[in-house]
């Protein structure tokens, strides 16, 4: 900014003397062409003082006198030295993308991975990393690339080959990627996202791993078709289980309805048999007599006196 105002102070000056015209002791002021070229110089010059700094980035000021400025400029337009020279770093998100990185395992096998590693350069530490490499490209060839192949080769010696490429795939990934936000950090860079697109480890060990894969269904199945054996000859069992407490059930219940008839059977004769008794005790000589009279009265007698003779009505009308 100081360069700028001074430059603009003497632009004024010089457009002013060379207005200038000196008659004797008089001094008068009046437009000549030479001044029109001053102001042409000043818009040549003017560039030189002025440094745009573009959308998502950071200027690093070096200056030939005193050197690096730890200071970053903004994204904007700034006022500079006409010596100044400005680096702009990106502070946007950049993808890397790595292929052909690899690891070695803890069984002595190598897994071959491609990669995209997604990372940021903080307005904070834009200037460091400035000092260090300068450019997002050198930061690339001489920390992305090296550290990613470090931070892999660190996490795959705790694995198995088979633990890398089967089940243990995701803590291995979340390892690595554990393993580089430290180090990004380390260097004053934001560690954003990691994908893996390919994880290899030769055709002969991908076709073991899917015989293994395959024995491994394979057994699955066999013990899922045992369960369900099992599940269904408990059941059966159950069912048979079940089905002899009905018979039993219903064996019990015809017992006792049996024995029930039988009970009301007998109950039913012991009335039958002391109703018999008390009517016998009830039927004396007199009571006899007495039915007689009164069939007599009611529907009178039959007397037959001898073999061919009359039959006689006990009313007195003779058959």
């Amino acid at each position: 900014m100081n360069w700028f105002i001074f430059a603009v102070i003497v632009g004024i000056l010089l457009f002013i003397l060379l207005g200038t015209n000196r008659q004797g002791n008089a001094v008068g002021f009046k437009l000549q062409k030479r001044q029109w070229l001053t102001l042409l110089a000043i818009l040549l010059v003017l560039p030189s003082f002025v440094i745009v700094v573009p959308v998502n980035s950071v200027g690093i000021v070096y200056s030939p006198f005193s050197g690096v400025s730890e200071q970053v400029l903004p994204e904007g337009i700034h006022a500079k030295g006409p010596l100044d020279s400005v680096y702009t770093i990106s502070t946007e998100v950049q993808t890397k993308t790595l292929s052909g990185i690899t690891g070695q395992t803890k069984d002595s096998q190598y897994v071959t991975m491609e990669i995209d590693i997604k990372y940021r350069v903080s307005t904070a530490n834009a200037f460091e990393v400035f000092r260090q490499y300068r450019n997002l490209n050198t930061l690339d060839n001489q920390f992305i690339m090296p550290t990613v192949q470090r931070g892999i080769e660190k996490v795959t010696t705790n694995y198995n080959v088979i633990e890398i490429l089967g089940d243990h795939r995701n803590n291995v990934y979340a390892d690595i990627e554990g393993a580089l936000k430290e180090q990004f950090a380390l260097c004053g860079l934001t560690f954003v996202q990691i994908n893996f697109n390919d994880t290899d480890a030769g055709a002969e060990i991908e076709n073991a791993i899917k015989a293994e894969a395959v024995a491994k269904k394979m057994i699955d199945v066999a013990e899922q078709e045992r369960d369900a054996a099992e599940v269904t000859a408990q059941q059966r069992v159950i069912e048979a289980r079940a089905d002899k407490e009905r018979a039993q059930i219903n064996a019990d219940m015809q017992i006792l309805q049996a024995e029930a008839a039988a009970k009301i059977k007998e109950l039913e004769a012991q009335a039958q048999a002391k109703a018999n008794v008390e009517i016998a005790k009830s039927i004396t000589p007199e009571l006899i007599e007495m039915k007689l009279a009164e069939a007599r009265l009611a529907h009178g007698w039959v007397t037959i006196q001898g073999a061919g003779s009359t039959i006689v009505d006990g009313r007195g009308t003779a058959n």
